[in-house]
């Protein structure tokens, strides 16, 4: 097999377990709680994780209470992009790295966000729940080059 072969299946393989990350059921309830926010949807935000929820948000620790206090409507469109790291399963616990990218835009202008994020999902009766996500603010300009974001969003459900 000439090596041009070799590269090119190399290559098709990775691209095909990155598109198979991306889909992952588990990665739902991270797709989920952002909806939620960029819908100010309390009851998506609480589906989508476990009742002892924590988020480690840039040095300060976050429980659900505190979440929801910060989420309000808005006339603010918030799309969001992420795009997988890595991943790994325990069985029933599975942790996920990804970036995460929001683009907000309302009142005439854009703002782009960007954060560093791992979680933590569990399965449950219920399906795969979010039990703890850490954050980590960065500089959208210091997102890699070579990533690939994509939109997830869930439709909201009137």
């Amino acid at each position: 097999m000439h090596l041009f072969t070799k590269c090119l299946i190399i290559v098709l393989i990775c691209l095909s377990k990155m598109a198979i990350a991306d889909s992952r059921k588990e990665f739902e309830p991270v797709v989920q709680i952002f909806s939620g926010i960029s819908y100010a949807d309390h009851d998506m935000i609480k589906e989508a994780t476990t009742e002892d929820f924590l988020l480690l948000e840039v040095g300060e620790v976050w429980d659900m209470d505190y979440l929801l206090s910060l989420i309000k409507p808005s006339s603010n469109i918030r799309k969001n992009q992420f795009s997988i790291i890595s991943t790994q399963n325990f069985g029933d616990v599975e942790l996920i790295n990804y970036w995460n990218k929001a683009v907000i835009t309302g009142d005439g202008k854009e703002t782009i966000l960007a954060w560093l994020e791992s979680v933590v999902v569990v399965q449950t009766p219920d399906g795969w729940k979010l039990k703890q996500m850490h954050s980590t603010r960065i500089d959208p300009e210091n997102l890699p080059g070579d990533i690939k974001l994509k939109e997830m969003m869930i439709e909201r459900q009137e």
